[in-house]
């Protein structure tokens, strides 16, 4: 893996962890470069002044370093998720110096990850590798080739609708991120143009519908950064997902020669694909940023939209009893809840949610 370290008006403190953890990149094999073809690059910064590095591809992994005083924990969780968004980052790690002297080190992820552990520079290193080593796979292909007769919606269209705004009423469902407010303009045409996000919200669901002529495992999924308060027309706030190509991480999606070109299907679609590929049994998935006591969870947090959540969900559910109809915790992130319908999980969850999500270093 080769890496490249871009400083923007940093103090030692910074610098020094910094330089630690790249001993610990050189130790294992890993090389600095200045030639453009980083698959990671450190962005070090600070809050005041959180300049961003313009990647050229998704494929470019970056992690934004800085550091802050000692303040309330919740305070230095906005401020951080708060640079993480104005940075475009993949991943912020703070440091943070405590009153007895002491580092911490604080990582938050767009998933609204936010964890910590001594800083200690092998530590890092261990829980930012998984991270930088992932691999989206969230291009969309879209064919203007929907059917007419879901102009109209149908009986499965309509429950994601009636479905996706009763999680609102759950409280599970944070409203989308006002992008506009904390992003240029320059900087929003930079993130949709690299990742395809126009607008930032957590959460999605979809359900399957047989449609003639296309693939095994169609299904209807809520868009990318739509308000799922109030899903609009179809072809732009729901999508559907007939295909994937595996050879190059594309959703293929369905809709109507008028849809919006931005169009996106949720960054999640890959995982949604590969589950109801391998279990028939599952007809809906639902995935929120909550928690119930006592399920499975991955061990890894990788980012969304990675081939490798996906397929250790995917691992993950063949060890469940009944992967059908299952609860699957998604560490530092949330849960994947499959069932046979969305009807059916509803009735399931309701009362069983927990708003607040587990953290764990």
């Amino acid at each position: 893996m080769k890496f490249n370290i871009i400083e923007n008006q940093v103090n030692g403190v910074v610098k020094e962890a910094t330089n630690k953890l790249i001993e610990q990149f050189l130790a294992h094999g890993h090389q600095v470069t200045e030639n453009g073809d980083a698959t990671v690059v450190f962005n070090l910064t600070t809050a005041e002044n959180p300049r961003l590095f313009r990647r050229k591809s998704k494929s470019v992994f970056v992690v934004s370093l800085m550091r802050l005083p000692e303040m309330d924990v919740q305070q230095l969780k906005a401020i951080c998720y708060r640079t993480l968004v104005r940075t475009l980052s993949n991943l912020v790690v703070c440091f943070v110096t405590q009153g007895d002297g002491r580092m911490q080190a604080y990582f938050t992820t767009p998933e609204v990850g936010f964890y910590t552990l001594p800083f200690d520079a092998a530590a890092v290193f261990a829980r930012i590798m998984p991270v930088v080593g992932a691999r989206f796979a969230t291009d969309n292909q879209l064919d203007p080739d929907l059917p007419e007769r879901f102009r109209g919606g149908s009986p499965v269209i309509a429950d994601v609708r009636r479905y996706a705004a009763e999680l609102d009423t759950l409280g599970v469902l944070p409203l989308p991120f006002p992008l506009d407010s904390i992003l240029p303009e320059r900087d929003r045409q930079h993130l949709y143009h690299i990742f395809g996000i126009t607008g930032a919200s957590y959460g999605n669901l979809s359900a399957r519908e047989s449609v003639p002529g296309f693939g095994d495992a169609t299904f209807w999924m809520t868009g990318r950064g739509v308000d799922k308060r109030r899903l609009g027309d179809v072809g732009r706030d729901i999508l559907l997902v007939k295909d994937f190509d595996e050879s190059t991480g594309t959703v293929q999606c369905s809709v109507f020669p008028d849809s919006p070109e931005t169009a996106r299907v949720s960054v999640d679609a890959v995982e949604h694909y590969l589950i109801y590929k391998e279990f028939p049994g599952v007809g809906a998935i639902v995935h929120v940023h909550a928690w119930i006591d006592g399920v499975l969870s991955t061990r890894q947090n990788y980012p969304c939209g990675t081939w490798e959540l996906a397929r250790e969900v995917v691992a993950l559910l063949r060890t469940a009893p009944d992967p059908a109809h299952c609860a699957l915790g998604l560490k530092n992130h949330g849960l994947t809840i499959t069932g046979s319908s969305l009807p059916e999980i509803f009735d399931r969850i309701r009362g069983q949610l927990q708003v607040s999500v587990p953290m764990f270093s």
